[in-house]
């Protein structure tokens, strides 16, 4: 059987996990949603890759640093890795680039890297986010999109139904799992 989507792109903080601050810099501050892995199983039934694509600016101004990023990726995989769910990559950007081809989203440079690195059909891919810049990415790529309002959705909501056509909008990413097949 097909899958619905080649790919599922994923923002990190504030969509699978917590952000509590804005950035985190340990392990310890790293907590995944109570929902975030019932709702991955259920998006793992429309694609057979999730790619996580996150701007950690932060690294550029040291606020964080480059060890804690990898503990923290290292234990994502992990976790997705002990339920066999099909994490591919973690992308992250790490400085503040603004150009349309950069890696910062909502520059493209992550989706295409992915694209080079996985053989990926962006235009029947989905994004998912809690950001104005995950949106906005998306459009650019054509990809289908769902905005998010954990993490700081609700914050850009009104932005987003201005300058972005989501495909939906779903209170997490598990009602999101949920109607995914809707859209």
């Amino acid at each position: 059987m097909s899958k619905l989507f080649d790919t599922i792109f994923l923002d990190r903080d504030g969509t699978i996990s917590h952000d509590p601050y804005g950035y985190i810099n340990s392990l310890s501050e790293y907590h995944f949603f109570d929902y975030t892995f019932e709702a991955l199983e259920i998006l793992s039934k429309y694609t057979n890759k999730f790619i996580i694509v996150t701007n950690q600016s932060v690294l550029a101004s040291g606020k964080i640093d480059i060890e804690n990023l990898e503990e923290i990726n290292s234990f994502i995989y992990k976790e997705f890795e002990k339920r066999n769910l099909p994490l591919k990559k973690i992308y992250f950007s790490e400085n503040y680039d603004e150009g349309y081809d950069s890696m910062r989203k909502p520059g493209i440079g992550m989706f295409v890297k992915a694209k080079e690195d996985f053989n990926i059909d962006l235009s029947k891919s989905l994004m998912i986010g809690d950001s104005i810049v995950d949106m906005q990415v998306g459009d650019r790529l054509d990809m289908k999109t769902i905005f998010l309002l954990t993490g700081f959705g609700k914050e850009y909501l009104a932005e987003v139904k201005e300058k972005c056509d989501p495909d939906f909008i779903a209170k997490d990413l598990l009602e999101a799992s949920k109607e995914v097949v809707s859209i």
